[in-house]
């Protein structure tokens, strides 16, 4: 099994893509991720299987079936695998689920997280393992590579903005390309020169803003001022980059939660600590996976925007 870095791997797959398809992909870059799956979905005739769907086992399985009577062949991407233990329990299940993977000649398993060791030491991922060729590590850039991407991004944009202030960005946001893109894609649109007290006030007024109280309700389960607040919210903002906004913010508790140390003001630290007392750190993690499912509803364009935002406070956590 050769274990490859996902920046690598997009570029090895613009010369040449891999003869060996049988592949995992895992990490904490998920914008990196999301790119290699729509690498996949341009090149093959794919079929994305989310594991955390009702019907995923006979999702699964059509797969197999429907190439033997059509003589079809489709590339299943199987989406959310860090759930797969609690997807499948029974013996019968499992054996199944293994020979899929040893008879299917390609396909793509996608974590949305970094699997993390005792995951992979469990029987159900020790067979993954054994059946897989290409392992891709999703990882988040180093500081000086964002510089130079974060650089040339407001170069091209005609941006007057110092090294100093870009890595001030870097270390308020953090080093998530998605949640840099939605960021910077907002300081592209202010007038002046971005200077690090300007780049202060935008990040933290959109962090303590609207969202913020967003998440609160999402947290302690407030149906009713969550869906009054979000009409009021999307009426002046664009879906994914609200997305985009709580997962960030989920994860940024998530950080708190766990006490590693975030670049947030002390105040936004604190609110974060008192919403979350007495809250399980599992209960967050559940609710920053839902906060995913919503965003590949979306993308996939299984729901409606709206639709997709909306049921995130009423879908029950698993």
């Amino acid at each position: 099994m050769n274990e490859i870095k996902a920046t690598e791997f997009i570029k090895l797959c613009k010369k040449n893509f891999p003869e060996k398809r049988k592949i995992l992909i895992h990490g904490e870059e998920y914008y990196l991720t999301e790119q290699i799956i729509n690498f996949f979905s341009e090149t093959f005739d794919c079929e994305k299987i989310y594991v955390e769907d009702e019907n995923f086992l006979n999702r699964l399985f059509e797969t197999e079936s429907s190439g033997l009577f059509s003589g079809k062949t489709t590339f299943p991407i199987i989406i959310g695998i860090e759930h797969l233990g609690g997807k499948i329990r029974k013996k019968h299940d499992k054996e199944k689920f293994i020979k899929f993977l040893n008879h299917k000649k390609e396909f793509l398993l996608v974590a949305k997280t970094k699997l993390e060791n005792k995951t992979l030491k469990t029987e159900l991922f020790k067979k993954i393992l054994s059946s897989i060729k290409i392992t891709i590590n999703s990882t988040p850039f180093d500081k000086k590579s964002l510089l130079s991407i974060l650089k040339k991004k407001f170069k091209t944009a005609g941006k007057d903005i110092d090294d100093e202030t870009i890595i001030f960005i870097i270390e308020s946001v953090g080093r998530n390309l998605q949640n840099l893109k939605v960021e910077t894609d907002k300081l592209l649109c202010y007038p002046g020169k971005l200077t690090k007290e300007t780049v202060s006030e935008l990040l933290f007024a959109t962090k303590s803003g609207n969202a913020f109280s967003l998440i609160k309700e999402i947290i302690k389960d407030k149906k009713k001022e969550y869906i009054e607040n979000l009409n009021l919210i999307l009426q002046e903002s664009e879906p994914l980059s609200l997305i985009a906004l709580l997962q960030t913010q989920m994860r940024q508790i998530i950080e708190v939660k766990l006490g590693k140390p975030v670049k947030l003001p002390s105040f936004v630290i604190k609110e974060y600590t008192q919403l979350t007392r007495g809250l399980p750190l599992k209960s967050l993690y559940k609710k920053l996976c839902i906060i995913h499912e919503a965003e590949f509803s979306i993308k996939t364009g299984v729901k409606k925007p709206e639709e997709a935002l909306k049921e995130i406070v009423f879908k029950e956590e698993s």
